[in-house]
């Protein structure tokens, strides 16, 4: 089944779930799908990072009768809905979802305008609610904080079991089986030697390109201030492109790639997990090399692929920004 077929044959299902109770008598006091829960919202060129402290969301919210996880759905679907209102061919709005602050990857929703805009009609809206979200400025500066008042869903009465069997549902999209998948042992073998041959902090990602497989074989070079693991289908490849995956890197006083140095080619700023700026590049020529690099504590890091995709690569960048230094 394609992309395409799939999402047709989705949206009436989830807005089955979702629509089926619109207008109800009874209200639960406190029941909304917007309690008071602490949560930072960040943005950056259409997508939002949602990072929350909460390691454990399936917890019910005080004096609410829903999780956390179905208030942080319902934020994300909120923000969304009001992006659809005032920017005219919005399309839809891309959410990177962490816990545990910043801990644990929740995965990557994607909310159309389509869709918000009829789980608006199907809950209704309460008030608007003062929401703080902070803009990135890319390269014209620190990022600013907004509060906007954005309307709540009514999720109230018998609408609340609804919206959580809506939830349950709703799957990040990793779930389509495009993106990267989980694999968090993959880099146990090399770990022990990048370690002894570097002082540098040393993030390495737990999803991996749909490319790597288990049989797949290591390339490590490491200094006390660089390393760089490559990955290779072949043993014994010599940095050939044959057999060339891509790899994981890091350099103390490395400078993020300049636009100059990629004329023609594919560039643009992008918000990584934790607020943190990174840049993804795309250059091609006898074949397509891809990169998302970021800078932490003078350091720069960079997870390259060869024919690679943006939203694979960001993913991997997240787990290795999410896992922290080893």
């Amino acid at each position: 089944m394609t992309q395409s077929s799939q999402k047709d044959t989705l949206l009436p299902f989830l807005l089955s779930l979702a629509v089926g109770i619109v207008a109800s008598n009874v209200v639960i006091p406190l029941a909304i799908a917007q309690p008071e829960v602490p949560m930072k919202l960040q943005h950056a060129e259409g997508t939002y990072t949602l990072t929350v402290p909460n390691s454990n969301t399936t917890k019910f919210v005080n004096g609410s009768q829903l999780r956390f996880y179905d208030a942080h759905v319902a934020k994300m679907f909120e923000v969304t809905r009001a992006d659809c209102q005032e920017i005219p061919n919005a399309g839809s709005r891309s959410w990177f979802y962490f816990a545990g602050n910043g801990n644990i990857d929740m995965g990557e929703f994607n909310i159309t305008c389509e869709l918000a805009n009829k789980i608006a009609a199907a809950y209704g809206l309460g008030k608007p609610k003062p929401t703080t979200i902070e803009y990135s400025q890319e390269e014209a500066g620190s990022p600013i904080a907004k509060t906007r008042p954005i309307p709540v869903l009514n999720i109230t009465g018998s609408k609340v079991q609804r919206w959580m069997k809506f939830t349950r549902q709703f799957k990040p999209v990793a779930s389509a089986g495009n993106t990267t998948a989980p694999k968090a042992g993959f880099f146990a073998s090399v770990l022990p030697q990048v370690k002894r041959q570097t002082s540098l902090p040393v993030l390495l990602p737990d999803r991996l390109l749909p490319a790597i497989e288990e049989r797949t074989y290591f390339d490590i070079q490491a200094k006390s201030d660089s390393y760089n693991v490559s990955i290779y289908f072949s043993p014994n490849c010599g940095g050939a492109t044959a057999c060339y995956i891509g790899a994981v890197e890091a350099q103390r006083g490395g400078k993020l790639t300049s636009p100059d140095d990629l004329a023609g080619s594919t560039y643009k700023n992008i918000r990584l997990a934790n607020g943190i700026e990174g840049i993804f590049w795309n250059t091609c020529g006898a074949y397509c090399t891809a990169a998302v690099e970021w800078q932490v504590q003078g350091i720069l890091y960079r997870v390259t692929a060869k024919n690679g995709e943006e939203q694979p690569l960001v993913q991997m960048a997240n787990s290795a920004i999410a896992s922290g230094a080893r």
